[in-house]
């Protein structure tokens, strides 16, 4: 059975394993829990709070509106371990089932269990799948009140499982120590469990013999999810293309729309003539370099978009709003559908919508982003001519009360430089490009090039090598080659993850010990991203210090992806470095 079939075909239910000792009553939100049993805070019991951390690292994995908006509760029960999804958006888990999870305190293997049992327990929530709401509290107090038994769906059980482990998988949790071995987590975990809720739940065997197989399939397809949102950020977006699509048959998250939606705007821009791709600079488009000239036209619109271009917009459209409508908190997302419409006059209007929504985002209100938003939200103004209306003089204005200020964001002034070229002026402008020269050195290489460009110099846009690799990584070399096989059955793991055939793209991943993994494409080793990150490299300060302050900065589900050029750039979490993503190996070294 493939993989799309079994995540297809079972997508939703609970790990809500039912305490069959005592008496209970029905409970249907979190607040009935509570009352019973009393909640459990991070003050009582410290390892609560590494568990906060887990549930709320998986929600921004999943994305969708019922995961972000989830409330987690630990109740005081140190019985049987269980955990359950409820009506009212909230998960309940037992303090016991916690305890069970850190029990040989192995904080990395305990992690992956809770990210798994959160994972299962987020899937019935996005799916609404809440029929084990009616979960059974064992109640000294009430013993004259019987169990009535749920409903039976213990498929949607295996589905739940499927899902949760994908999430956690996904989120960068050793999922891999849940199967097999020593600590298989459903001989293990779920052992002391008694089969009475057979009703509602495959038995334990049977689960673990049919989930066996499809956490193996997992496990090897979530590495080419990670390369596909490398490959995006690092420009090849054909194979991110491709990667993503697939990647959506598997399990469906806000990122991996929103990443696919940034692939069709940069595809489309491919399609167009370079004086309209480059107009103007969108903030949370990381550009590639290029060697792009500067062209002087009046308006965005004055080439008409081709048909080419037209058809990724247009996909580019429908994977951001379903990355929107997945989480309406998601600033980058509303910041991308707006370059799309800028790009589509028949639909322009709508431009102003998706700028209005981001800045009602949590960070829309920060004074940086703020800054942004006013300066995308001019260009939607200059270039709105529907009633033939100047809104010229109102855009300068405000563009340059904003430009004038030392904290200006840099795609404000080169946006408003363009803006003042476009209406021949050109002293004025020119003060904005030579303020841009004074920051070169912090901006993407291809608006190096064009501020070098506008200002006739010849600039030296190197830049620094890339913080590590191996010295004898084998750079676009093909894998067939007798010595680059021995190198990576010496160096990497054996059995690397199965290749992968795709409609125009074959791709094969390679991992060691320590996590680090090589991405091959097309036979060719491409791409490495690096999860053994050298000491002297962990700290943010410690690598700023060492390659300069990063040009882009992007909100991953997973942290803030920091781009510093050549190739390179950083994943952080908690102002630590969690992975280096490198692009460009030729000129690496440790």
């Amino acid at each position: 059975m493939s993989l799309k079939y079994i995540t297809n075909c079972c997508i939703a239910a609970t790990t809500l394993l039912i305490p069959t000792i005592g008496q209970s009553i029905e409970c249907a939100t979190s607040k009935c829990y509570i009352d019973v049993y009393n909640s459990v805070t991070p003050t009582d019991f410290p390892v609560i709070t590494r568990v906060n951390e887990i549930h709320k690292k998986l929600t921004l994995t999943i994305g969708s509106q019922q995961a972000k908006r989830s409330k987690l509760f630990v109740i005081e029960s140190d019985g049987y371990p269980w955990a359950v999804a409820l009506n009212d958006n909230s998960i309940v888990v037992t303090k016991g089932a916690i305890k069970r999870m850190y029990r040989e305190d192995d904080l990395t293997l305990g992690d992956a269990r809770v990210a798994f049992i959160l994972g299962h327990e987020l899937s019935h929530l996005g799916t609404e799948d809440l029929f084990h709401h009616k979960a059974f509290v064992t109640n000294e107090q009430r013993k004259d009140i019987q169990p009535s038994w749920l409903q039976s769906r213990p498929e949607e059980e295996l589905r739940a499982d499927l899902r949760g482990y994908t999430f956690a998988s996904i989120a960068g949790y050793r999922t891999d120590l849940l199967v097999g071995g020593d600590n298989d987590f459903f001989r293990n975990w779920l052992s002391p469990v008694a089969s009475t809720n057979s009703k509602t739940h495959p038995d334990n065997e049977t689960r673990r013999q049919y989930l066996n197989h499809g956490f193996q399939k997992i496990l090897k397809e979530v590495p080419y999810y990670w390369f596909s949102v490398a490959m995006a950020h690092f420009g090849q977006y054909k194979d991110a293309l491709y990667l993503l699509e697939d990647h959506l048959n598997l399990v469906e998250t806000q990122e991996a729309y929103a990443n696919l939606g940034y692939v069709h705007i940069q595809l489309a821009r491919e399609q167009m003539p370079v004086e309209l791709a480059y107009r103007y600079w969108i903030p949370t488009l990381l550009e590639p370099n290029s060697a792009l000239e500067l062209k002087r036209k009046r308006s965005l619109f004055d080439r008409e978009i081709p048909p080419k271009a037209m058809h990724h917009l247009s996909l580019a459209e429908q994977n951001l709003k379903h990355a929107v409508n997945m989480d309406e908190t998601n600033l980058t997302s509303y910041i991308n559908l707006a370059a799309v419409y800028l790009y589509m006059p028949d639909k322009l209007h709508r431009a102003y919508a998706a700028i209005e929504d981001a800045r009602q985002t949590p960070l829309g209100s920060k004074d940086n982003v703020r800054n942004q938003l006013e300066s995308i939200y001019q260009l939607i103004r200059i270039n709105d001519d529907l009633d033939n209306g100047d809104r010229w003089p109102k855009a300068r204005d405000t563009l340059q009360a904003i430009a004038n200020k030392p904290s200006a964001p840099s795609n404000l002034l080169y946006n408003f430089a363009r803006m003042l070229d476009n209406r021949g002026r050109d002293d004025t402008a020119k003060q904005y490009w030579q303020l841009l020269h004074t920051r070169l050195n912090t901006l993407p290489l291809a608006y190096q090039e064009q501020v070098c460009f506008r200002l006739n110099l010849e600039c030296d846009t190197k830049q620094e090598d890339s913080p590590w690799v191996r010295k004898d990584l084998p750079l676009d070399k093909d894998i067939r080659y007798p010595e680059v096989k021995k190198y990576l059955t010496d160096n990497w793991n054996a059995n690397p993850t199965p290749e992968k055939t795709l409609p125009g793209l074959q791709a094969q991943v390679f991992s060691n010990d320590d996590g680090d993994s090589l991405l091959a494409l097309d036979n060719n080793i491409e791409m490495m991203i690096i999860r053994n990150v050298p000491p002297k490299y962990r700290d943010l300060a410690d690598l700023i210090q060492h390659f300069g302050e990063p040009q882009i900065f992007i909100p991953v589900a997973s942290g803030q992806l920091l781009g510093f050029g050549s190739g390179w750039s950083a994943l952080v979490r908690n102002k630590k470095i969690a992975e280096i993503w490198v692009a460009n190996l030729g000129s690496t070294s440790e």
